[in-house]
């Protein structure tokens, strides 16, 4: 008779912390592979002009692009903290009931 081989906690901690790091490893490439790109593409349009744009009265200007985006992680962030926070208090909550 066959047994199934049962894996342990410590062998399952490290599976998942060998996919993690190849999950980031791999985001962080495609993320340089994009950086390098725009680069490219910024070098190939830097020769063309930019026209000014007008100014519209009353309207204030934007923020820029960075203030932005890290506006926009920052809100990101938080999000994702509650939602881990809520993920938590679910768990407490139903993992009691499991073990009844």
């Amino acid at each position: 008779m066959v047994t199934p081989k049962t894996t342990s906690e410590t062998e399952m901690t490290n599976i998942a912390q060998k996919f993690r790091e190849q999950l980031v490893s791999t985001v962080q490439q495609g993320q340089k592979m994009s950086i390098d790109a725009a680069q490219t593409w910024v070098k190939a349009v830097s020769v063309l002009p930019v026209p000014d744009l007008p100014k519209i009265p009353g309207v204030p200007a934007l923020p820029g692009l960075e203030a932005a985006t890290k506006y926009t992680f920052d809100v990101a962030a938080d999000l994702l903290n509650a939602q881990r926070d809520f993920a938590l208090q679910l768990t407490n909550v139903l993992v009691p009931a499991a073990k009844s």
